[in-house]
């Protein structure tokens, strides 16, 4: 691959105290040097606020993306710490820049970027590496410790206060009118409320959670579990992972402060635990998700078509399954009517096999796979002598190399040209490969195409014809159903002279790797349920 001659800039801090290696000053020197050096600048990548021991940056992972595309030979950063300062990421980095043939110059350490196959240049970069991964960790344990002091001393450790209390002078207080809503949850629910009556209520009077949304389930499940409201401060319940962000899903109780009457309470100990008592009856009670008694071939599928949201398969009575709206169970505020599995599929089988089942029909889709295949085969046939001949030129030059080898002028340059001469034949060697089995693939008869559709149709397969399905919208009256090829939403497999009608765009919800695919929207009237 032949790169464009220039630089990326990349630069990171991970705090706005950093100065001077703020964002403006990396990038103020890395440009000093592009110019000094006569080196183009091709693009500027900076990542604010982002841990050095992350290496998932958005940033970071765009410049990436466009050297693998090519767009640059040369990476510019102010210091190694500014990249990475996690040794196995940095490693991980330098690996893939070499393998791309790209160099990496850092303006204030010349030590970095040589060739790491000389052993003194691997020890000083894994040893700036290994320092700047022990400074994260001690600046990373010292914070640890003041969180720890702040929240054995009743102080706020950071991040938004629960609804109920505002932060005075580096600690919690109460917040009389947020407070009465937490009073309200607590005492309807250990009243009898279910969630949906709290939620339902609470969103009747307009009142919100402390970010201003409506609450949910998930918002109302966190609030009645969270001790604040008795006083306790529990800091360090959930650990943190190697790159700083916390795991909220493990709570092992390893190193956890915990200090009762550390604020004011909302709600009095009896009540707190009379509600956790209740919230366990009714976590045991519920039958929650259905077991995997069956395979549901429309799951992720299934969409309202009154608020967009997910609908998931529930159970009632252990026995019934249903898809219901996600949007409705959160929120109640969609009026969507849940649908039965069964229902549905049956459904959405008949309304595809009823569109195409014709003959006419599926002549005409064979038609439609015939045309594409003839659109891949002839690109695979440019594209393919394209390889043939880039390969050409890769052997003349491993030729070339070799007779400069054996008339004695072998040298490490040399070598080195060899080896990366000899990795480029095997990557177009696999490219040439794919793209074979890509034509290949596309072999296949009519006589054995029609069979697989038939297949596909057939009244025992009600899971083939539920494969071809991109999405399902369910609404009160009427079943939309969008399929991997295209036509418009009128109930009608439409075709013309050069193949199906195109739509003006796709729902949201549809996998983005289908969108690229042709779509059929079916449209049929949903009926009610016997009885």
């Amino acid at each position: 691959m032949k790169r464009l001659h220039g630089a990326f800039i990349c630069a990171r801090y991970s705090t706005d105290n950093q100065n001077p290696d703020s964002i403006e000053v990396q990038v103020q020197k890395c440009t000093a040097w592009c110019n000094q050096n006569d080196m183009p600048i091709l693009g500027v990548f900076a990542d604010e606020a982002v841990s050095g021991m992350k290496d998932t940056r958005p940033q970071y992972s765009a410049m990436m993306e466009q050297l693998r595309m090519g767009l640059a030979d040369t990476v510019v950063i102010y210091d190694q710490s500014r990249m990475f300062r996690k040794m196995t990421a940095w490693f991980a980095f330098r690996d893939e820049l070499s393998a791309m043939g790209v160099k990496v110059i850092s303006v204030t350490q010349p030590a970095i970027g040589k060739d790491l196959r000389d052993p003194m240049n691997f020890v000083t970069e894994g040893s700036m590496a290994l320092f700047n991964q022990m400074h994260a960790l001690i600046t990373r344990q010292k914070v640890m410790e003041k969180m720890r002091f702040m929240a054995r001393n009743g102080q706020h450790t950071g991040g938004k206060p629960a609804l109920g209390y505002q932060v005075v002078d580096g600690k919690l207080e109460v917040c009389e009118a947020e407070a009465a809503i937490v009073r309200r949850i607590f005492s309807e629910y250990a009243a009898g409320c279910s969630y949906r009556e709290i939620i339902a209520g609470l969103n009747r009077d307009g009142l919100k959670t402390k970010r201003g949304n409506s609450f949910g389930t998930n918002s109302l499940h966190d609030l009645l579990k969270n001790e604040k409201y008795i006083g306790t401060i529990v800091y360090g319940a959930m650990p943190y992972r190697e790159d700083g962000t916390r795991n909220t899903h493990s709570k092992d109780g390893t190193d956890v402060v915990r200090l009762e009457d550390a604020i004011p309470a909302i709600i009095d100990k009896d009540l707190f635990d009379k509600v956790q008592e209740k919230m366990k009856i009714n976590k045991r009670q519920q039958g929650g998700r259905p077991a995997e008694r069956r395979a549901y071939p429309l799951k992720g599928k299934v969409f309202c078509a009154e608020c967009k949201s997910a609908m998931t398969v529930s159970i009632s009575q252990q026995k019934y399954f249903y898809y219901k709206c996600s949007g409705k169970k959160r929120t109640h505020q969609c009026s969507a009517s849940p649908i039965s599995v069964d229902q549905l599929e049956d459904i959405v089988v008949d309304i595809v096999r009823q569109c195409l089942g014709s003959r006419e029909n599926v002549d005409s889709l064979i038609k439609i796979l015939n045309e594409q295949r003839e659109k891949i085969v002839g690109g695979a046939v440019s594209t393919l002598q394209n390889l043939i001949n880039e390969r050409a030129m890769v052997c003349q030059k491993l030729d070339n190399a070799a007779n400069a080898i054996l008339s004695g002028l072998s040298s490490q340059t040399l070598s080195a040209k060899v080896a990366e001469l000899e990795r480029q034949k095997d990557v177009i060697d696999s490219q040439i490969r794919s793209l074979k089995s890509t034509v290949d693939a596309t072999a296949m008869p009519d006589d054995r195409l029609r069979e697989i559709l038939e297949i596909c149709l057939s009244e025992s397969d009600k899971e083939a014809i539920l494969s071809i399905v991109a999405r399902v919208e369910v609404g009160e009256d009427r079943i939309d159903v969008w399929t991997i090829l295209d036509t418009d939403p009128d109930g009608e497999i439409d075709f013309d002279q050069t193949g199906l009608t195109k739509t003006p765009g796709f729902p949201s919800g549809v996998p983005s790797i289908i969108v690229t695919a042709q779509f059929i929207r079916l449209v049929t009237q949903r009926k009610a349920p016997p009885g």
